[in-house]
């Protein structure tokens, strides 16, 4: 039987890490990657793993560059924008994660001391510790293709900004076809119109009255 062989890459990054834009503490991580992975994702999550990525810190923000193996190595090529987490199980990013508050006095607000390691989908309910994947962040989610191809499908790209549209796609994404979700939209929306009508003409029986 072949055996596959897996090749690594060795990076190293110089992280600063800023208060309140004030320098206090800088670190040179050192970190492998599967050749094919994303070396920006894998050095944000290096960097956040550090002992001085403390979100009790106020203010709390950082930058890294790379360290070159070699002096002529040039450095990975930046991706366009930034990053954003979705669901390793359904691809959302409605992600969230819990946390801890505590007053600070000095300056009279709530202030985060802590975030909990386990994160929740909003989507598909999934939960654990390690549930989030880094993408980049213009990149489209499996709920924003349904959102986009059942308003497509609706002929009413409006339906985009529409609240009431996102939560019923938020029902409907993961279960239903983009057809069979069409159809229970124009049935909610009929449904709507009737109940709005037999109200306005039972308010002017009652002006009438």
């Amino acid at each position: 039987m072949a055996h596959m062989t897996t090749t690594t890459r060795a990076y190293r990054i110089d992280v600063e890490f800023f208060s309140g834009g004030d320098l206090f503490a800088s670190d040179t991580i050192s970190f492998h990657i599967e050749d094919g992975a994303d070396v920006w994702i894998a050095a944000y999550l290096a960097a956040e793993a550090s002992t001085y990525f403390n979100l009790r810190i106020p203010d709390l923000s950082y930058s890294f560059s790379f360290v070159p193996s070699f002096p002529d190595d040039p450095a990975p090529t930046s991706p366009a924008g930034g990053l954003k987490p979705v669901c390793r199980d359904c691809g959302c990013d409605m992600l969230a994660r819990d946390a801890s508050a505590r007053w600070d006095v000095q300056r009279q607000a709530w202030a985060i001391s802590d975030v909990y390691d386990c994160t929740f989908c909003d989507l598909c309910n999934a939960e654990s510790d390690d549930l989030a994947r880094w993408v980049p962040e213009n990149d489209l989610t499996p709920f924003d293709r349904f959102a986009a191809a059942l308003a497509d499908a609706l002929s009413s790209p409006e339906l985009a900004f529409d609240s009431m549209f996102h939560l019923f796609c938020v029902d409907h994404a993961l279960a239903h076809t983009v057809e069979d979700a069409r159809t229970e939209w124009i049935e909610a929306v009929t449904q709507r119109s009737s109940a709005n009508g037999v109200d306005r003409l039972h308010g002017r029986e009652g002006d009438h009255a």
